[in-house]
């Protein structure tokens, strides 16, 4: 696979996973930080029906935890595999993981673009 210079990795995750997943990122020297978000959607398997005496308006959907990292090429397999390993239960539903080119980054603060806008 080629990779951008810059790229970012997007995981959705079960939100038990969260916990574990962060954890496992904090230990990836190429993990500059991440940033995670509670989302709601339905994957390839189908949310799953309402609990009895629950009501809905829409079709349910699904809770999933969505957590992007951008971070240098090199990097990109030790974060993926590190997901892969710490969100994995065996269980229909344990998420999906992307990984997209960053045409431009810049920090507002310095102006740094690049790898140097992402990595402290």
């Amino acid at each position: 696979m080629e990779l951008s210079p810059l790229n970012v990795v997007v995981a959705f995750i079960q939100p038990f996973q969260l916990e574990s997943v962060v954890d496992a990122l904090r230990q990836v020297a190429g993990c500059p930080g991440m940033s995670v978000a509670e989302v709601h959607g339905v994957g390839s398997t189908g949310a799953h029906p309402p609990l009895r005496g629950e009501r809905t308006e829409v079709e349910p959907l699904d809770r999933k935890v969505r957590i992007e990292i951008f971070c240098a090429a090199p990097d990109v397999a030790d974060i993926v595999a590190t997901v892969r390993v710490a969100a994995h239960t065996g269980n229909p539903g344990d998420g999906k993981i992307f990984v997209m080119p960053v045409a431009h980054a810049e920090r507002i603060r310095t102006g740094a673009t690049g790898e140097a806008a992402v990595h402290l």
